[in-house]
Order: structure tokens, then sequence, then C-alpha cells
């Protein structure tokens, strides 16, 4: 005979059984709580949702972005097969695909493509999982359009062709350093360093630098690689796979590729340029020699002629009648006019063929040395001159602009003379990228039509002929302005004075 419980075990029985019924009701709380949050998401969401039986696959609800999606009303939606969703043609791919994915992994996650009411078709990212709506487990599908990434990757993939045959095509040699090592070049690289274009790939950038420029490409690729500053563009001389010195111009800059940073460079192949420029250079080297010669050659007479014709005044002026010594005095006066020609034509060869030391100067100091050497002039025909004060500091050959001002301000003294109050003035205007200077002066005026003529070698205005001079100043100033990569010009109307301007480029040594 089975024993009957006690009552402290039947108390704990019906405790026990107190407790199941309590959890059941939270449990059962919560689902529906997790429900009414899924029905208020599922009403709400941006994404179209649809639910589907599980077993049938009929769709049992949808919301009202599916609607939109579909241009169809959820009178129209509910009730089909979610295999009309999709294009007849894929229909059941997609829904073989979901529900394999849906028995294998509990879920979906892929693209896939509806069609809409029109006949549009859409692509679609699909999450999709099993839940329970109303405690009955059904397939919950979230439709996100793709349309606009879908759009954007074409137009990306479409860019990135176009790119890739612009780079391939490109004259200029076109690679990636990064680590060091290059890992990415394009066809013209390959033909300059006479690689085949695979084997260039991972190779050390260094092994295709001349031993000599090593140092030199480093230290800028370091520096560009931490950010600091470095020339963007430079010469430097390569090595071909066969050992072939060539030379080649470089323009880099920083870039992020894969994530990490690394050096995209173009090059051009300058050798034939670099051989051109030193035969030029042996050229200029050459007539260098010969016009110094030349030049020595023809003073040794100019200074025999200038001796014995002082000779000739010292001792023989009284025995000469006075046209005798008016022709002496024109020997001397031809033959110190011939002295300072030779020296112009000499002056005039050597801009651009002597490399010249650039570096800061102040053009003010330079001014007022070119004014000291002319004060003489300057007080003796009562010109009176002005200075600006906020004439810079400039990166250029300082003898060369010493040359520019001095022959700029001889040419305004010449055309002044004669003016009722003669007045020179130097001065400077800011041009962003440029220094302009200018030297304006009172004088007689240039008409425009001589303009340009009066830089040309030995080109002299009617009005200053009489004027000493070997018609050489004003071209000298051309040459070296254009020299230093800027312009030479005059402002000018006839009996209004005239106006001379120069620019230069703005440089310094740090730059």
């Amino acid at each position: 005979m089975a024993r009957k419980p006690t009552y402290e075990e039947l108390e704990q029985r019906v405790k026990a059984l107190e407790k199941d019924a309590a959890d059941r009701r939270r449990a059962e709380e919560a689902l529906r709580e997790s429900e009414e949050k899924c029905i208020l998401t599922f009403e709400s969401a941006v994404d179209a949702i649809f639910w589907a039986d599980p077993q049938t696959g009929q769709i049992a609800n949808c919301n009202k972005a599916a609607e939109t999606l579909l241009e169809k009303r959820r009178e129209e939606i509910i009730g089909q097969h979610q295999t009309t969703l999709h294009p007849p043609a894929k229909a059941e791919y997609y829904s073989n695909m979901f529900k394999r994915h849906i028995e294998e992994k509990g879920s979906v996650d892929d693209e896939a493509e509806v069609i809409t009411k029109s006949g549009r078709m859409i692509p679609v990212h699909i999450t999709a999982s099993v839940t329970l709506v109303r405690g009955k487990p059904i397939i919950q599908g979230i439709f996100r359009d793709i349309t606009e990434r879908k759009q954007a990757e074409v137009e990306l993939r479409h860019s990135e062709e176009k790119y890739s045959t612009l780079v391939e095509n490109s004259l200029t040699g076109i690679y990636i350093d990064q680590d060091e090592k290059v890992v990415f070049a394009n066809s013209r690289f390959a033909e300059i360093y006479r690689y085949p274009k695979q084997e260039l790939l991972g190779i050390e950038a260094w092994k295709l630098v001349h031993p000599e420029d090593r140092d030199l490409t480093n230290k800028i690729r370091a520096r560009r690689l931490k950010g600091q500053k470095a020339p963007s563009e430079y010469e430097a001389r390569g090595l071909t796979k066969f050992g072939e010195t060539i030379w080649i111009r470089r323009r880099n800059t920083r870039i992020d590729y894969d994530g990490r940073p690394a050096i995209l460079g173009n090059i051009v192949d300058i050798t034939e340029q670099k051989g051109a420029e030193e035969e030029l250079r042996k050229i200029n080297q050459e007539l260098e020699n010969f016009v110094h010669i030349v030049s020595l050659d023809l003073k040794i007479p100019i200074i025999s002629i200038q001796g014995f014709a002082s000779r000739l005044q010292k001792n023989y002026q009284n025995k000469l009648e006075k046209r005798g010594r008016r022709y002496l005095d024109q020997i001397r006066t031809s033959a110190d006019r011939m002295e300072v020609l030779v020296s112009d034509l000499l002056s005039l060869s050597r801009i651009g063929r002597v490399v010249s030391d650039f570096v800061d100067v102040s053009s003010l100091k330079i001014l007022k040395k070119v004014a000291s050497s002319l004060k003489p002039s300057l007080e003796e025909n009562g010109i009176e001159f002005i200075v600006g004060e906020n004439l810079p500091s400039i990166y250029c050959d300082g003898e060369r602009i010493y040359q520019v001002f001095e022959n700029l301000l001889a040419n305004a003294m010449k055309f002044v003379q004669g003016a009722k109050n003669p007045r020179i003035e130097v001065g400077y205007e800011d041009r962003g990228e440029l220094h302009q200077f200018y030297i304006r002066d009172n004088g007689i005026g240039i008409d425009p039509k001589y303009h340009r003529k009066i830089f040309e070698t030995f080109r002299r205005l009617k009005e200053t002929k009489n004027q000493e001079g070997t018609g050489l100043g004003l071209a000298i100033v051309d040459r070296i302005v254009n020299h230093h990569g800027g312009k030479v010009w005059v402002e000018s109307e006839k009996a209004k004075g005239a106006t001379f301007y120069f620019t230069l480029p703005k440089m310094s040594e740090s730059s």
C-alpha cells in the first residue's frame, strides 16, 4: 500500500505547480510583448517586410513599404505564393535557395530581384528567418531596395575601366611604390625600364635607381611618406634591366593604397633631352670661349687706338689745327664706344650660358648700389629720383638684377633729359606668385608701335640716337629677366613719359 504524502510534501507540490504556472504566464507575457514589438516594427519599417507560411509559402501579410516596393495594394499581395515576388525566370531558383538557407542556417542573407506591377526589375537585399507571430511560426523576409547602390557599383566599375584604360595608355610611366617595392606599373613604365611588366611587380624600387642617386630618392621618399616637405617633381638617374643609365623626371605624391601609405609616381624618360642639353652646353661653352677670345682680340687694338690717341692729344695737340683736333676727339670717342660695345656684346652672350648663383637678396640694397653709381649723373642733370620703401627680398642672380636696374635707370635718364622737372620713380607691386617692379619717368615717351622693338638688339629710337649707348641695354634687360623666368614690357605714349615693368617669380632657397 502506497504511503500517503505528508502535509509538507503536498504543500511543496502545490508551490511547485504555482511556480510553473507563474513562469508560464511570464513567458507568455514576454512572448506577447515581443510579438507586439515585432508587429509595431513591421508596420513602421522603412524596408519592405513580408510574412509567409513556412509550410505553404503563401504570403500572410506585408507592410506599407512592401506595397510601395511592388507598386501593389496589400490585398493583391496577401495570399500569393512568395515566388510571385520574383521574376518568373528566377522564381524557383530564389525559392529553393531561400528554403535551403532557412533549413541549413536558420536565416537568409543574400541579394535577389523583385518584379513590380509595372514589370520593373528591382534589385533587393534580403534578410529572412523564422519567427513567431501570435504564437505561430512564420518566415519574415526583409527586402531592402539596393537600386542606388547597384547603379553606383556599375558607375564605379565603368570609372575603374576608364581609369585603367587611361593609365595603361598614358605616355608617361605610372607606378605605385609601397614598402619600397613596385606594386603597380603601367606599360609605359615597363618600356622605360626595359622590363616585362609582370617582372616589375614586387621588385625593390632601389634597383631602378642609379647607385649615385639612391640616397637622394630614398630621402625624398621617406620625407613624403612622413608628410614632410619634399619636392613634388625632381630629376634622378635610373637603371634599366640591362644596366643602362637613363635620366628620369619624377612627379610623386603620397596616397593610401589598400589602406596603407604608398607613393604614386609619374615618370618621363628625359635621357635624350639630357643628351641634347649636354651637347648644347658644350656648344655654348665653345661659343663662350670664342666670344671671350674675340672680345679680347678686339679690345687689344681698341686699347692701342685709345693709347695712341691719348699720346697724340698730349704731345701734338698744339701742333694740330682745329680740324685735326676734332678728328682726334672723334677717334677717341669712337674707340671708347667700341670698348663699351664689346663689353655689352660679351655680357649679352654670357646671359643664360654661364651658371648663375641664385640667392635671396634685398632688391632695395641692389637699387641703392645702382643709385649710388649714377648719383653724379642724376645730380648733374637735376633729376629727382624716388625709390619706394616696400622693395622686397628676391631670389635671383644679384649681379644680373643689378644690370637690369642699371640699364633701365640709364635708359630713363636719357628719356628725361630736356624735361622741365625731370623725375624718375622706382616702385614695387605684389602680384601673388610674382614680384613686379616698375621704373617710371616723365620724359619724351615712346610711341606704342615701338614698345616691343626697343628690346631688340641694336634697336634705338631716333629721338635718342645722339645719346651715348650701344643699343644693347634693353636687349640685355630682356634676356636677363627671361632667364629668371619673368618678363619685361613698357607702357607709354609719345610725350607722356614711360613706365618700364619687369616681373620675377617668387622663390627662395628653402622652396
